[in-house]
């Protein structure tokens, strides 16, 4: 008989104290072991130290939004003293870089795939803050702009004879090109997931053994998340496995605490504990409840809806109702409009990666029906200098509503 997957399955364990973490493994032949069960953890969320980094898009020929911030930053006034910056940054919303370069070897004018490679990059937050004519070609700018820089996990080597791509955030439409980008491959410290406590764990043989002969490396396990039923709410793959430390719980009964080297490279920050704590009793049963948290609160809410078995399956009513009273961000929408379709707690699979460009053409529900958004001018005035479309052009609810008609959900504005 197959195992069920970790995913789906039901973790409990023989205690009066609630199960909220498991870690597990599966072997090659899909045998799963279970490192440990746990009641808490310590250092799970995690407030990010973002840093923002300098670069210099060089040679630039830019296209749609980014055009138009270029061309909105050259009438912009400019520092005095001649600094030549920008009195005031003009935002760009997320940009994704691809590096596009032959193999060692190849032939780069090979038709076949396999001649070439990539770097990708996400340029999160970005603002411009200098633009100016390009000394390669007077056609060409040179853009300056200081953003968070998520890339490769290892530190590559910057490509020779490489095309450089812009793109309208990740999955996005093309915004042109530029012949080099100054500072994208500079050194940087890699960065390092902290430490964290698992408190009153249950270990299983497989860690029992490795807590009596500890190795160097760190197996890799899965990290569950599961409710006070035991079904499983989150997952973090591949995380290390390194107890640098363990000591007998506080907690009592044969328990240990473990300190882990690293935690899960991706963490929720502070304010995500109360979404976690009420997805912790189950999930919703009443509507509305994402709109009591802030917007970091309702993305991860729509986070948790997402990861839910079966979030997605719409309801039957041949007309559903948004509630948008608290429709403020796009968090929100989101939320609304999964609990809309598939009632409390519930997620849109959508790709809204079709609003900046993806030529996927979005999802198609499984019947088409009516959408009644109520209050819908709430979201409209939130959301009005909000744009992310390829030309930067159309309002984001606007964007929206052109989504959800081509999909074939017939929307009317209450």
């Amino acid at each position: 008989m197959d195992a069920v997957p970790v995913e789906e399955a039901v973790w409990t364990w023989e205690r009066a104290l609630p199960l909220k973490y498991v870690l597990v493994s599966e072997e090659w032949d899909g045998e799963q072991i279970v490192w440990a069960r746990c009641a808490d953890a310590d250092g799970l969320f995690v407030e990010p130290t973002p840093r923002r980094e300098r670069l210099t898009f060089v040679g630039c020929a830019p296209t749609g939004r980014l055009r138009k911030a270029v061309e909105r930053a050259g009438r912009e006034s400019v520092a005095p003293e001649g600094s030549g910056e920008l009195v005031e940054p003009v935002e760009v919303a997320d940009l994704s870089l691809i590096v596009d370069f032959p193999m060692p070897g190849a032939d780069p004018e090979a038709a076949s795939h396999h001649a070439y490679d990539s770097h990708h990059w996400e340029l999160l937050a970005p603002v411009l803050l200098d633009c100016r004519p390009s000394a390669l070609d007077a056609s060409l700018v040179d853009v300056v702009v200081e953003a968070e820089i998520d890339g490769p996990a290892w530190q590559p080597a910057e490509p020779a004879d490489a095309r450089w791509l812009l793109f309208n955030g990740a999955g996005g439409a093309g915004l042109g090109e530029c012949r080099r980008i100054e500072g994208l491959y500079a050194e940087r410290p890699f960065p390092s997931a902290p430490p964290m406590r698992l408190i009153g764990c249950e270990p299983g043989e497989r860690l029992l053994r490795r807590l009596v002969r500890p190795r160097a490396d760190g197996d890799r396990v899965m990290l569950l998340a599961v409710d006070r039923s035991g079904r499983v709410m989150r997952l973090e793959e591949h995380m290390p496995l390194e107890v640098v430390a363990s000591r007998p719980s506080a907690l009592g009964g044969a328990l240990v605490d473990l300190w882990l080297r690293n935690g899960p490279a991706a963490r929720p920050v502070p304010a995500a504990r109360p979404v976690w704590d009420a997805w912790f009793e189950g999930p919703p049963t009443e509507p509305g409840s994402w709109a009591a948290f802030p917007p970091g609160g309702r993305a991860e809410w729509a986070a948790f809806a997402a990861a839910r078995q079966g979030a997605g399956r719409p309801l039957p009513d041949p007309v559903r109702h948004l509630d948008g009273r608290h429709v403020t961000d796009m968090s929100a929408l989101m939320c609304a409009l999964g609990e809309a379709i598939a009632g409390p707690g519930g997620h849109y699979h959508q790709c809204w990666v079709t609003l900046r460009g993806c030529p996927c053409g979005g999802e198609w529900p499984p019947a088409p029906f009516t959408l009644v958004w109520h209050d819908a001018e709430v979201a409209r005035r939130a959301l009005a200098s909000v744009s992310v479309d390829t030309a930067g052009e159309t309002p984001y609810v606007d964007d929206v509503l052109r989504l959800l008609a081509r999909v074939g959900i017939t929307v009317e504005l209450r």
